[in-house]
């Protein structure tokens, strides 16, 4: 079931990947070891997962990636896992549950309708040329909450990419630690 379970998750990512990070398998293994992944089931199939950090009291837990097979979409799977996230959530003493999201994925619709409001819109990365929306929902009411930006919807945008690669500027691997890293150029 375990090995299953990874590589059906690292399936969904590997199909998902214009909005998914990819993570390798080992990495998914440890998360499923440490109970950091939630995921639901549709028809006796898996049909997607949530992967977060830590539930500790006080603080934020982090969603690194959640995803549901495209076939099982709009059907509450999803709602149920960030459902699940929160009664954890509650039961550990965490703030509040935050996430990033790239602007052009259809997901933001999601987060937005299940509660979470955007509190930043920061600049992505250099391949993808898209904005990043920083979601968040609170667990423990705050005293106030600041009114936060309107989540981007740019779409995928490599042309600064393509220059960089056509002018031979070094593109280092997502992996590599020692390279720095090139400027986006606007």
């Amino acid at each position: 079931m375990r090995n299953s379970l990874v590589l059906y998750i690292d399936h969904l990512q590997k199909q998902n990947s214009g909005d998914l990070a990819f993570y390798p398998v080992s990495a998914l293994e440890k998360a499923l070891d440490k109970g950091h992944l939630l995921t639901c089931g549709d028809n006796g199939q898996p049909a997607g997962y949530l992967w977060h950090g830590p539930a500790n009291t006080g603080r934020d837990i982090v969603i690194y990636q959640a995803c549901v097979d495209y076939a099982s979409r709009r059907r509450h799977l999803g709602l149920g896992m960030v459902s699940r996230l929160i009664g954890l959530g509650q039961s550990s003493g965490a703030t509040g549950i935050r996430l990033r999201c790239g602007s052009s994925s259809e997901s933001n619709e999601f987060w937005g309708l299940v509660g979470f409001y955007c509190t930043k819109v920061s600049e992505g990365g250099v391949k993808r040329g898209r904005k990043i929306n920083h979601w968040r929902t609170d667990i423990q009411k705050p005293l106030f909450v600041l009114e936060g930006p309107e989540p981007s919807t740019q779409e995928v945008d490599q042309r600064a990419y393509r220059q960089m690669r056509k002018e031979g500027v070094p593109m280092p691997s997502r992996w590599a630690s020692n390279v720095e890293r090139p400027v986006s150029v606007k």
